[in-house]
């Protein structure tokens, strides 16, 4: 320690004049080291973590999904102070070893870096505060990185003093989305590591290089999916049954009864513009009529009757055409929906009906 340096030059300096003029000589010619002392990073290994990403089919680039809490890395310089042998020391704290820089494309705002991932079309935009991220060659030894900021430490009154000590950084990250993406993990990815410069000029000892390495921040793996809107299981396949109704009830063609409700319901990221396209492959003359078939599990089908099907506002559907129905809602979307019987001619006739629809839900 300095204090123990200094007591025993004391003690030598009394043994005689001849010994303190040598001893004076030996000081003004400062020797040189090629490593400067490290200092300490507290948590020496800290991680970031960025909850998993679902991204929507046709999003745009840019940011995605929710930026990572807050890790705050602590840099304290007086133990590497006090294994030298000066009397000030002026530690310059630096990020190096920086992640696979993405060089195509620019930080969301143009500030941060963005470093690449192994997930195509996703890279890892990184800030920090008070000083922000960045990709130039300040980092150990003229080598990428950015510094962080400078501690100045002397030995005055005999006691170690430094200042500003520690000296605190804020990190956050967040995915951004660059191009075409292809769902997978992003493995844990060792984003920089942390070193320093000492400058003591004209002091015993002084340093011509970066210290190793004291400190890593690391993004702890990540999950990027794409989303989808899922139908409920009860909405997967229905059946609507229609109440028995008497032939009368269809005097003509055109004339519908026993108009029946049913619901479909999916669920969906917030916000999607989203559109139904319902299809038949026996679409009657008539708008949204599905044509029975010629056989039912009951035996044959009635004649001169269909099944008509008729969205919220009771208008017909029209079948192979994209209904839009706007932006999907926070929660469970219901879709409300009716079927009716249909006379499609004159007469009708007794006997069961059936058909057969598909729903196609889309959505951008």
């Amino acid at each position: 320690m300095k204090s123990d340096r200094f007591a025993r030059y004391l003690a030598r300096a009394a043994q005689g004049t001849l010994l303190a003029v040598a001893l004076l000589i030996l000081a003004l010619r400062p020797a040189s080291a090629q490593q400067s002392p490290a200092c300490t990073a507290s948590p020496k290994n800290a991680a970031i973590s960025i909850p998993p990403v679902s991204i929507a089919p046709g999003a745009s680039n840019g940011k995605i999904g929710q930026p990572s809490p807050p890790v705050t890395v602590s840099i304290d310089c007086l133990q590497a102070f006090n294994s030298t042998p000066n009397y000030y020391d002026n530690f310059t704290l630096q990020t190096g070893q920086l992640a696979p820089l993405d060089q195509t494309n620019t930080p969301p705002g143009g500030s941060g870096i963005l470093l690449q991932t192994n997930v195509p079309g996703i890279d890892v935009w990184l800030t920090a505060t008070p000083t922000q991220a960045s990709s130039g060659n300040n980092g150990p030894n003229g080598t990428l990185g950015w510094a962080i900021g400078t501690v100045q430490c002397d030995f005055g009154g005999y006691q170690l003093n430094c200042n500003p000590n520690p000296i605190s950084t804020r990190f956050t990250a967040q995915l951004v989305k660059t191009g075409p993406v292809s769902p997978g993990t992003i493995s844990n990815l060792k984003i920089l590591q942390f070193f320093d410069t000492d400058s003591a000029p004209n002091q015993y000892l002084t340093y011509s290089g970066a210290s190793n390495a004291y400190g890593t921040l690391t993004l702890n793996p990540v999950t990027v999916s794409m989303s989808t809107c899922n139908v409920t299981a009860g909405s997967s396949n229905i059946n609507v049954i229609l109440p028995t109704i008497a032939t009368n009830a269809l005097p003509g063609a055109g004339s519908v009864a026993g108009r029946t409700p049913f619901i479909i319901q999916y669920s969906c990221p917030v916000g999607w513009s989203l559109y139904m396209t319902m299809s038949t492959t026996r679409p009657a003359v008539a708008t949204g009529v599905i044509l029975s078939a010629a056989t039912c599990t009951q035996g044959t089908s009635a004649s001169n009757i269909g099944i008509q099907v008729l969205q919220n506002n009771l208008q017909p559907v029209q079948f192979d055409v994209a209904q839009p129905l706007g932006n999907s809602p926070n929660g469970l979307l219901t879709l409300n929906y009716y079927a009716q019987y249909y006379a499609t001619g004159s007469p009708t006739g007794p006997g069961p009906v059936c058909g057969t629809g598909t729903f196609t839900m889309s959505y951008q």
